[in-house]
């Protein structure tokens, strides 16, 4: 019995140092290494990008999910102890990581060239020729090339991350298997410093604070039809030459929706096979630092919640790890969240969500009805009027902005109240009215100046909170789209088109509309003398009149069911 039990000990003793002995490197074998830091990648010229490495604590071979960041690869998720800065570090949802899989993946996060760890990397660059999507070609094709990884890379990060990942599958590495940019569109384009002609200042002045450095170049190239600006989109938006399946995420809040859509289009009309047969979009009703997150501004959305990260994961599984069984390829190819109603709707196209524009009127009264309004007369001019001051301008209160402003759908009721604005109502809704796409208003108006800018906010009042929709600019003098300065005195017509949005506004509430001036600091403030740039010693007070007379009515264009 003695001897059995001996026995019995030692087979248990064999099997576990079999087991053991599978765990531990031989002297020949390097011993494996969970986590590796400030790792030197390097680039075509002799240069080279620092990196962090994660991998599973088991040895073996596994898809790369490479992320390359100018926010420092030190601050990238909840593996380094920090959950609260990924946002900040991946311009992503912050509770990504939470659901992002450890045990099938290796993780590399690389320092942009000239950013944190990989700074030194850009002196005595010649940036006329060196493309950042040619290091993201280097960056792939090195994480392929290492021991602990299978040959297949995908990307993923927001914002510039983002925009980095359509630079580099341009670029078409060869072990690119596929990207999932957040919050991004590929290249540089005016729109994305102006709109309307019109700088979003606090736009870029955060992005100098991040270290870009657009701020100088941006001011100086101020009009629309500048030749910089075609220059610049025709050599940096080349969605023909995406070739892996993306994963394209943005919200109605971000500050890029309507250029996140178009770059979607693009790519299923113009990219390669594999891109247009196998990319998505999700539209969510997020802002850009809040993806995934149920609330925003003053209102949640809990249908909303983790929405896109499972489809991430769901995407990087399917490509990466070949569950080709998993559902992501039976998910349609857009999703849009309609706002108000808190659901998600689907479809195989944009141009399913195209609708006809419904038209309304704004009246001298106020009302906003289907009612054309009547002629001019000495007894009802049906004109209204305001006064604005650029130096007490109307305040930023939510929208598409970046921390440290409000964004999303805040209450802007205080708005409501100012005599520097002309409200517009709908009164209580007596069914529910849907939004799909973007709004536009029309309108005839008289000014004592020589430029002006309008501004409108698109709000949903249900009695307690009047909370911001869509909003949109325009500068007078860009109307046209070349420049024309205002005859004072002398009616002008102009339209302001808004951000797109999937917004149901409910019944018992009201859609309201006001008309303002500006909306600073978000925007940049208008002398009303003619010129770019603010100078508060030029600066004028503006007298408005705005017509709503039947041969020029004052028109709101939804696009609606």
């Amino acid at each position: 019995m003695a001897m059995r039990t001996t026995l019995a000990l030692a087979l248990t003793l064999l099997a576990l140092t079999c087991i053991d002995a599978q765990e531990v490197p031989t002297p020949d074998e390097p011993k494996w290494v969970s986590e590796l830091r400030d790792v030197a990648i390097p680039m075509r010229d002799g240069k080279s990008l620092a990196a962090n490495v994660l991998l599973p604590k088991k040895a073996g071979k596994y898809p790369c999910v490479l992320v390359q960041t100018p926010y420092n690869k030190n601050n990238m998720g909840r593996e380094y102890g920090d959950a609260e800065r990924a946002g900040e570090a991946a311009r992503g949802s912050a509770k990504a990581w939470a659901r992002f899989d450890r045990e099938n993946y290796a993780y590399c996060f690389v320092d942009w060239r000239g950013f944190y760890g990989s700074k030194a990397a850009l002196q005595g660059v010649n940036k006329r020729t060196w493309k950042r999507g040619q290091d993201g070609f280097d960056c792939v094709e090195w994480c392929a090339s290492q021991e602990w990884c299978n040959g297949k890379i995908g990307t993923w990060g927001g914002s510039a991350l983002g925009k980095q990942q359509f630079d580099t599958a341009a670029e078409q590495p060869p072990h690119l298997v596929c990207a999932a940019p957040l919050i991004a569109y590929q290249g540089q384009r005016y729109e994305a410093y102006y709109e309307g002609g019109v700088k979003l200042e606090a736009h870029v002045n955060a992005l100098d604070r991040l270290g870009f450095g657009v701020g100088e170049m941006v001011g100086r190239a101020s009009s629309p039809d500048a030749p910089v600006w075609s220059l610049a989109k025709r050599m940096s938006y080349t969605p023909e030459k995406i070739a892996v399946p993306c994963l394209l995420v943005s919200g109605w809040w971000d500050n890029y929706p309507r250029d996140v859509i178009e770059n979607f289009t693009d790519i299923v009309a113009k990219g390669g096979e594999q891109a247009r047969k196998h990319s998505r979009l999700i539209m969510g009703p997020w802002a850009h630092t809040a993806i995934d997150m149920p609330k925003q501004g003053d209102l949640e959305f809990k249908a909303a919640e983790d929405y896109s990260t499972k489809i991430t994961v769901q995407f990087f599984d399917h490509f990466l790890r070949d569950q080709k069984d998993n559902g992501y390829d039976k998910l349609p190819r857009v999703h849009f969240f309609q706002c108000g109603e808190d659901k998600w709707l689907t479809a195989e196209s944009i141009s399913a969500f195209k609708r006809e524009s419904r038209e309304l009127y704004l009246q001298s009264s106020g009302a906003i009805n289907a009612e054309k309004p009547a002629a001019r007369t000495d007894e009802a001019k049906l004109e209204r009027g305001f006064k604005y001051d650029p130096k007490k301008p109307s305040p930023t209160i939510g929208g598409a902005n970046l921390p440290p402003l409000t964004y999303g759908p805040e209450d802007c009721a205080a708005i409501l109240k100012r005599e520097d604005v002309l409200v517009y109502s709908t009164g209580k809704l007596t069914e529910p009215l849907a939004l799909f796409g973007s709004a536009e208003i029309e309108f005839t108006f008289t000014v004592n100046r020589a430029d002006c800018d309008f501004h409108v906010r698109l709000l949903d009042d249900n009695g307690k909170t009047a909370c911001l929709v869509a909003e949109g600019i325009q500068r007078a003098k860009w109307r046209s789209g070349k420049q024309e300065l205002l005859t004072p005195g002398q009616a002008a017509r102009v339209k302001v088109k808004l951000s797109p949005s999937c917004y149901t506004f409910l019944k018992d509430h009201e859609l309201k509309l006001v008309l303002t001036c500006g909306n600073s600091p978000r925007y940049e403030r208008n002398t009303h003398t003619g010129e770019d740039g603010w100078d508060d010693s030029k600066a004028l007070a503006l007298e408005v009149v705005v017509h709503h007379d039947a041969p020029r009515p004052a028109m709101l264009r939804l696009p609606t069911k």
